[in-house]
């Protein structure tokens, strides 16, 4: 896809981060945009912050609702008549929990919106971006889509999976006009890991902290990077110089870039009884 003028862009996770950048950069590209976020007030901040012409259709829901994510990919076309763009960027994650220590609740939570909820907005939208035979989709997967992390199993375990769905199904759509592409952010200046699920308010506080200092990337610079990806047609994009070098290790070291990791993981705190 090489401009996004007119075209109807469908953004989930709208309301803050990457999504929001994204709203805003192709705003100005001339974009008329579907938008979601699970927040109302901060939805209702980026619609109003859009040029009039630009706003086609929104809705405050949780992705992880499969009725809602239909619903809303069968209004946005009824209302706008197609669609070119879908961004399937909505995400959570948790505080650092060592695999021992977490719950199935956790894995349930953060699966139900990262993989489910990719997967959702895929396969609703799907018919519609092969109306017109050059159709555009975007899953948000991570750097923990490449690579196990300490104390992030649910989060990798969600990105490890939207990379495998959009992977299988971009080798479908192979030929199609359909443009299937998976995006790898690594350390991200958003508000993630604030809105983390917590069961330790002191732990979630050094966990912010701790993402605040790695996070090296802006918002604005990602959707940057990711809709100059599009334009020149990649199918796979990494964000930042984290993301970059963690691809390149995992890559030529698959089997022992875990012994990297254990440099700085306090076995102590992960394998203590509790």
């Amino acid at each position: 896809m090489q401009n996004f003028r007119n075209k109807v862009v469908v953004i989930t996770g709208a309301g803050s981060g990457i999504g929001r950048e994204l709203a805003r950069q192709l705003a100005r590209e001339g974009a008329i945009f579907v938008l979601n976020d699970w927040n109302q007030d901060s939805l209702m901040a980026i619609w109003e912050e859009l040029p009039e012409a630009a706003r086609g259709y929104m809705e405050a829901f949780d992705v992880g609702d499969r009725q809602a994510v239909e619903g809303f990919a069968g209004a946005a076309r009824k209302a706008l008549g197609r669609i070119d763009v879908v961004f399937n960027n909505a995400g959570l994650t948790q505080q650092i929990t060592p695999v021992i220590y977490g719950t199935i609740e956790d894995y349930e939570k953060i699966l139900q919106v990262n993989l489910w909820g990719v997967i959702y907005g895929s396969l609703a939208f799907l018919p519609h971006l092969r109306e017109h035979g050059d159709g555009c989709l975007v899953n948000i997967s991570s750097v923990f889509g490449l690579m196990g992390c300490p104390g992030q199993a649910p989060y990798c375990v969600s990105k490890f999976g939207v990379r495998g769905f959009t992977e299988t199904l971009r080798v479908e759509m192979r030929g199609t006009g359909l443009q299937v592409v998976c995006v790898h952010p690594g350390g991200i200046k958003t508000n993630i890991a604030r809105h983390a699920l917590v069961s330790n308010e002191t732990d979630h506080e050094r966990f912010v902290t701790r993402f605040d200092k790695l996070a090296k990337t802006t918002a604005s610079q990602a959707a940057e990077i990711i809709i100059s990806g599009i334009k020149r047609g990649k199918s796979r994009i990494t964000i930042g110089s984290d993301a970059r070098l963690i691809d390149k290790i995992t890559r030529l070291m698959p089997e022992s870039y875990e012994r990297i990791l254990q440099r700085s993981l306090d076995r102590a705190k992960f394998l203590r009884p509790r």
